[in-house]
């Protein structure tokens, strides 16, 4: 039982992981269209708790992408592209290692 709670809870986290570095791929490749629809759905100042709610899992499952993009949405579009691109290499490497500071200790005590 419990080493099924633990093989689900590192599923969810990898899969948390693997999601803030597809933001910034999306980002990446498809930055205009992907601008316009989280322009749509993220409110500057959401005037109720639910707009809040909602915002707050839009940034949390798109927070490296949005964020990455919101700093770098002044430079150049080849700059943009650039710092994207290596931004992306760099959370795919720490993505990686922390999945592995995280799942091998538990790994090593539950099984």
């Amino acid at each position: 039982m419990i080493e099924e709670i633990i093989y689900f809870s590192i599923m969810i986290f990898g899969y948390f992981l693997s999601l803030q570095w597809l933001s910034i791929l999306m980002f990446l490749a498809f930055e205009w269209i992907f601008v316009d629809y989280l322009g749509i759905d993220i409110f500057e100042n959401p005037e109720t708790p639910f707009d809040k709610v909602g915002i707050f899992f839009m940034k949390l499952f798109f927070g490296s992408g949005i964020f990455l993009y919101l700093k770098l949405k002044k430079r150049k579009w080849i700059q943009r592209k650039l710092y994207m691109l290596i931004a992306l290499i760099l959370q795919g490497i720490l993505s990686i290692i922390v999945y592995y500071i995280i799942t091998l200790p538990l790994d090593f005590i539950f099984s």
